[in-house]
């Protein structure tokens, strides 16, 4: 029997869920399973604005960055292990994937979804909702973990 696939998202570990995180009816990312049972993460990165900065296609490859912003890609024994996007005016990393094993991804990043009025920032050291910060929960087996739409959050 497979093991579950784990997350880690902001600090926070999501053990066999369906969905990490909806915002106003969406996922914040996609998850699919490979034949393998590898997770493959589809993930868009926008700015404040809107505009689309980065797009991350079953944990693969960038299919699409600005061209203010650079790729990342690192690899141990020709086995991606990380994938990032750094903004080139200061070098500074806005989202990361790190792939820890087969079974457990991690995601850090900071997005900004249309329609909602605070950006979602997923650190190694917490997950902040805006007025919510969620630090080293696990949520195992369900629906969506966290959901958020115009007047509530739930978990």
């Amino acid at each position: 029997m497979p093991r579950p696939i784990n997350i880690i998202f902001g600090s926070n570990r999501f053990i066999g869920t369906n969905g990490i995180i909806s915002v106003k009816r969406k996922e914040l990312f996609r998850m699919e399973l490979a034949d393998d049972l590898r997770p493959l993460i589809t993930v868009e990165i926008r700015d404040k604005n809107d505009v689309l900065l980065g797009k991350v296609w079953k944990s693969t490859s960038f299919v699409h960055t600005h061209e203010d912003y650079e790729p990342i890609y690192e690899r141990k024994d020709n086995i991606l292990k990380r994938l990032a996007l750094k903004r080139k005016s200061d070098n500074e990393e806005i989202f990361e994937i790190v792939f820890h094993s087969p079974d457990e991804v991690e995601i850090n990043g900071t997005f900004h979804v249309k329609g909602l009025n605070f950006p979602i920032i997923a650190t190694k050291a917490f997950l902040d909702l805006n007025t919510n910060k969620f630090i080293r929960n696990t949520i195992v087996k369900g629906n969506t973990g966290i959901v958020i739409d115009n007047d509530f959050m739930a978990i």
